[in-house]
């Protein structure tokens, strides 16, 4: 490992000394709470000791785009609007069906990866002409001080923020990130510990859920992720559980996406998930009373569409390659009957 400049990086957040004589640092950022020696870096990869300090190693670094902000699994939160998206690097997970391994264990510096000051990405967000500004894709959080800077910058420049997160992260960066914060997206990769374990190598359903629950009660747009195969030991009773958490816990508007797993990492050889199970998955749902299913990576299929769940009128309507907004107010109402459809458009 070549040398690290301490002047070249950032001072991490969320860390405490544990062993002064030893300079040993604990990372607080997530629940495995790395203990890290002098020169170790944590699971993440993204956070190292020199010398008594913990570095972030990713601050700044970035990929950027400009894509449409359905492509983040988010159907209420501006939809049929241009996105400027961030993708970040590492994780804290170690997901078996990764579709970025490419951007799991690496240091960004060593790859030709580009690194932008937060108000540089404030700016390029605002060129863009997007209404939107996104962190998704890998982990974000890992990034926890750049995406907060740079969250931070947008906000007071009008441009609303997106978050996309595994939500495997303590209590105290999650609270304050999300004054910056004004929609979330999460990725529940199952809805047990062992599967966790199992398939993601960390991680636990009861952290999730009570960051699930942080990111609701504090107001925020949300919207939940799960993808479905048998091979992930997500199917129709699982999705049954999830359902009747968000419908107890959450809200019935809380939207709920099931996912077809295209096959990726060390997990190629399946295939992908079955529109028949998909649909028996919606089904479940359905019974028991979400209002907003959605069915994603199943192109064209009516369940990517938005119905009112009072009259079921047809009010968006999403395409392969496309968004179509009929009849829905500016206020995020159906323009037929007036509910409300936990749609925020400005």
């Amino acid at each position: 490992m070549k040398p690290m400049s301490q002047s070249t990086m950032h001072e991490a957040e969320y860390y405490e000394i544990i062993d002064e004589s030893n300079k040993v640092a604990q990372c607080q950022l997530c629940p495995i709470r790395c203990t890290l020696l002098v020169g170790e870096r944590g699971k993440c990869f993204s956070r190292v000791n020199i010398e008594g300090k913990l570095y972030s190693l990713t601050y700044g670094y970035t990929d950027m785009k400009i894509d449409m902000i359905e492509k983040q699994h988010v159907y209420h939160f501006f939809p049929n609007s241009r996105v400027q998206t961030f993708s970040t690097f590492n994780c804290n997970l170690d997901c078996d069906y990764c579709s970025m391994p490419e951007k799991l264990g690496v240091d960004p510096s060593e790859v030709g990866a580009k690194k932008l000051a937060p108000d540089q990405a404030a700016m390029f967000s605002m060129a863009s002409g997007s209404k939107v500004i996104a962190f998704g894709e890998a982990e974000p959080l890992i990034s926890f001080e750049w995406v907060r800077d740079t969250a931070k910058l947008a906000q007071q420049r009008n441009l609303k923020v997106l978050l996309r997160t595994n939500a495997y992260f303590c209590e105290e960066p999650v609270s304050e990130i999300l004054e910056f914060v004004d929609a979330v997206t999460i990725d529940i990769k199952s809805l047990s510990d062992s599967g966790y374990q199992e398939k993601c190598h960390a991680g636990t359903i009861n952290d999730i859920k009570k960051t699930i629950k942080l990111i609701h009660e504090k107001g925020k747009l949300i919207e939940l992720n799960l993808a479905i195969h048998e091979a992930l030991g997500n199917t129709e009773e699982e999705t049954r559980e999830l359902a009747t958490w968000i419908k107890e816990e959450l809200s019935p508007s809380v939207p709920l996406h099931l996912a077809r797993l295209i096959p990726s990492h060390r997990l190629k050889e399946l295939q992908p998930t079955s529109t028949e199970l998909l649909e028996k998955c919606y089904e479940v749902a359905k019974d028991v009373g979400l209002e907003f299913i959605y069915l994603d990576n199943v192109p064209d299929h009516e369940a990517t569409n938005t119905y009112c769940p009072n009259c079921k009128e047809l009010l968006i309507h999403r395409g392969a390659s496309d968004t179509e907004v009929r009849r829905v107010s500016l206020q995020g109402n159906c323009n037929k009957c007036e509910t409300n459809l936990n749609i925020v458009f400005k």
